[in-house]
Parts: structure tokens; C-alpha cells; sequence
């Protein structure tokens, strides 16, 4: 996995693991995927997602999500940790943020 610096909305800039960038092909919105390598309960490690405000060399996030926002991602979600294809979803690498 790639390591990136990500800004958060507070201005913070946080070292994490890049897991996965994409595009919502309906909004035109990029989103990331990213991990901090923190444990959680049963040993599983926290993932965040956010949608992508900045480009490759400053990757910085939005606030919270619509709740509509969070529905699409939780079926990206389901389509990656199941293999299907989701015709809604272009994988993009860290340039193409």
C-alpha cells in the first residue's frame, strides 16, 4: 500500500496507507480509502473512507457525507469485499486524483 499525507477538514495532516482511490461515475465524486493501522474490536483494523478535495501530491477530505453519499459507498463497499463489478465505480490510481 501506498503511504500518503492526507489533510484532514480540521487542517491536520495525518501519515496513513493509501487502500484504494475511485470515482463514482454518476457524481463524478473521488473518494479514498485509507488506513491509520489503528486495532479495533476483534482485532481488525479501522478503515476510513472520505471523499477526495485535493489531488495526488495533497490529498486533502471532505466533512461528514450525505446520507445518500455513505449509502453509495457502503454498496462500494459491499461490491469490493465481495468481487462484483459495480458499473457505478472507476478505480483510479493515486494520480488520478
Amino acid at each position: 500500500m501506498d503511504k500518503v499525507q492526507i489533510e484532514t477538514p480540521n487542517g491536520e495532516v495525518v501519515e496513513a496507507e493509501l487502500i484504494s482511490c475511485f470515482e463514482l461515475i454518476n457524481t463524478g465524486k473521488k473518494y479514498v480509502f485509507y488506513t491509520r493501522n489503528e486495532m479495533v474490536e476483534n482485532n481488525l483494523i479501522k478503515m476510513y473512507v472520505a471523499e477526495v478535495k485535493g489531488n495526488e501530491e495533497n490529498i486533502s477530505i471532505g466533512d461528514k457525507m450525505t446520507d445518500q453519499e455513505w449509502t453509495e459507498i457502503k454498496n462500494v463497499m459491499k461490491s469490493i469485499l465481495t468481487g462484483n463489478t459495480n458499473p457505478n465505480i472507476k478505480y483510479i490510481g493515486l494520480g488520478g486524483l
